[in-house]
């Protein structure tokens, strides 16, 4: 199942955990775990914008560090209006990696 962990919560953030559930009529260990997933992902997507846009990682490591496709970096960026800094050699990896999946090249 998982590890056992104990936070303590602020009165305001139970408060609001609280209502959720009433509204959503789950048990609370639900909500939080739903809750916590969403700000993972949220988070991952975060950095993985952070360092494209510093320069650090490739489109395609953006995406792959997010966990979504580069489609839906793609998209995020269009979303977010982040102007694309793609260059060739990272097209030319990409379509390497189809390539390759789709065994057109050894």
């Amino acid at each position: 199942m998982g590890d056992k962990i104990s936070i303590v919560l602020p009165d305001d953030l139970k408060k609001e955990i609280d209502r959720l559930r009433e509204l959503s009529k789950e048990d609370q260990s639900t909500i939080i775990r739903k809750l916590l997933w969403k700000s993972v992902t949220h988070e991952k997507l975060e950095i993985a914008l952070k360092e494209y846009l510093t320069s650090k990682i490739s489109l395609g490591k953006a995406a792959e560090n997010a966990g979504i496709s580069i489609w839906e970096m793609l998209d995020e960026l269009k979303s977010r209006n982040i102007t694309l800094n793609y260059k060739i050699s990272e097209a030319e990896l990409e379509i390497e990696k189809l390539l390759k999946k789709y065994k057109k090249i050894d």
